[in-house]
């Protein structure tokens, strides 16, 4: 999302490759102008022209398409262009055909015109200096993760408590658990994945191939997730049917969101301008009605240009929190004159555990539509497990506390409501490892074991209480709390825990 990878494109070959640009296009000459647009043009057509010669050469998207295969073979050549070659969304949008590594007919053609839709639509009247350049030293900014940048703050907002959050989606991978660990030591504290997107030209809903991979991974690592689901609505109907479907893809991951669920609103393909100004407000009202009603907190998405013109931000700021995204000159304040409670600063942020440019984000604890930074819904419940991950069901009977370590000395992270299902990869004692890494008391737990040896129960949780009989090995059985290592069946009889294992 909102990557603004034709901007680094461009901004690379004008300082990599421009000598051999100018030779590419001197052939071209004949059959193609150069094309100069004011910036009301480009923001109206969405056209995303560049000085990329330093010399009033203007690239155009028909340029791209003319130049050759010698130029593809050059432009491998360059190490870092060479990144750029890999790239499926770069073949696909400036039309090369095969550079013997992948084709056109290999790329997901709808997932490719979404990535490209979500380019544009944030690059609309931004010019190449309003890119902020991550690693400057930058004064009187705001306080910055190493490696992430910085940007000013708005007078309104200096005052406020702020974190560190960046967004991710397909583009970025399967992040490995480690890389998410490594993001969160670098101080990201705060992150909102793609769930789903709908197709530009037909409206169809998908989901995010690597949302369960993330999710999962930012989940153990302490992260406060949110999502976003990338809409292409041009009816208040179409937008309440990707609200039904978002709802449907979060139903096993409902306790591992503890920040809002954003309707990513941006205009490109079926989502014209002229549309979104007739029906904008009303799709965001319907997605986020439903979100709400579903026990989410929601969130609108959008760009400093769709915001004050397209859609009616007064009204939606007062009911719902507003995700902001405006790249700003120099890592300068934003002027949005509206209220928000996240700022997508820039996308070209970098971070210790990612490769690549990332979207990176202030989030503001400021109260705006009734948001929190902390998050609504503070369960660090481990849910489902993927299919992969051996794991063990619990159903706690009582609200439970979870913490950083196998006692109740370390620290308190979250809570746990009755009659939840939460998942173990193993038993400390009276602890259970959660698959989130965390762990959480047996005190108050119902969980399905089997005897590891012939073993006595007792009347108590103790030698000193009286013989009732004895399992034999392999003896299923339901346990309902752990206490000083004597586990208690749902009979109401005792045995010792150390001969029982979790099924």
């Amino acid at each position: 999302m909102r990557f603004e990878k034709r901007k680094e494109i461009n901004m690379k070959l004008r300082t990599r490759t421009a000598g051999l640009l100018v030779a590419a296009i001197a052939c071209l000459s004949m059959a193609v102008s150069p094309v100069f647009m004011s910036n009301e043009q480009a923001m109206a057509s969405e056209v995303d022209t560049q000085d990329v010669t330093g010399a009033g050469l203007v690239m155009t998207d028909e340029m791209y398409d003319q130049i050759d295969g010698k130029y593809v073979k050059d432009l491998q050549a360059d190490p870092e262009m060479a990144v750029l070659m890999d790239d499926p969304t770069f073949l696909r949008y400036f039309d090369i055909a095969d550079n013997g590594k992948i084709t056109k007919k290999q790329v997901e053609t709808d997932e490719v015109d979404q990535f490209i839709a979500e380019m544009d639509a944030n690059a609309e009247g931004i010019s190449d200096s309003e890119i902020v350049e991550m690693n400057s030293d930058m004064s009187c900014m705001g306080c910055g993760v190493s490696g992430l940048g910085k940007a000013q703050m708005p007078g309104k907002y200096c005052s406020q408590t702020r974190y560190h959050c960046i967004d991710i989606s397909y583009w970025q991978g399967k992040i490995t658990d480690a890389n998410w660990q490594k993001i969160r030591n670098a101080g990201v504290t705060h992150v909102i994945l793609r769930v789903g997107y709908s197709g530009l030209s037909n409206g169809k809903h998908n989901p995010d191939s690597v949302f369960d991979n993330n999710i999962r991974g930012a989940y153990k690592a302490g992260l406060k997730i949110g999502v976003y689901y990338y809409s292409t609505a041009t009816t208040s109907s179409e937008a309440l049917s990707e609200a039904k479907y978002t709802v449907e893809l979060l139903k096993n991951y409902k306790d591992m969101i503890t920040l809002p669920v954003a309707f990513d609103y941006e205009t490109g393909g079926r989502l014209s301008a002229s549309v979104m100004k007739k029906s904008g407000n009303a799709s965001c009202t319907a997605y986020c009605d439903y979100i709400k009603s579903s026990g989410y907190t929601p969130m609108v998405y959008a760009n400093y240009v769709t915001l004050t013109n397209y859609l009616d931000y007064k009204t939606l700021e007062g009911k719902y929190p507003i995700w902001l995204a405006n790249y700003t000159t120099s890592g300068s304040a934003t002027t949005y004159p509206g209220n928000y409670c996240i700022w997508q600063y820039s996308s070209s942020g970098k971070v210790n555990g990612l490769s690549g440019s990332i979207d990176i984000n202030y989030v503001f604890n400021n109260g705006q539509g009734g948001f929190t930074a902390e998050g609504t819904n503070p369960s660090m419940t481990a849910t489902v497990p993927s299919s992969t991950e051996k794991s063990y069901k619990i159903i706690t009977r009582s609200k439970m506390n979870i913490r950083t370590g196998p006692s109740t000395s370390k620290k308190k992270v979250g809570t746990v409501t009755k009659g939840k299902a939460v998942y173990a990869t193993s038993i400390n004692g009276s602890w259970a490892k959660l698959t989130n890494g965390y762990y959480m008391s047996l005190s108050s737990c119902k969980f399905v074991a089997k005897t590891t040896t012939s073993v006595n129960y007792r009347t108590g949780p103790g030698t000193k209480y009286k013989k009732k009989g004895t399992y034999s090995k392999g003896k299923t059985i339901t346990v309902i709390s752990i206490k000083n290592g004597w586990a208690k069946m749902d009979n109401g009889r005792w045995l010792s825990a150390k001969y029982i294992k979790i099924q």
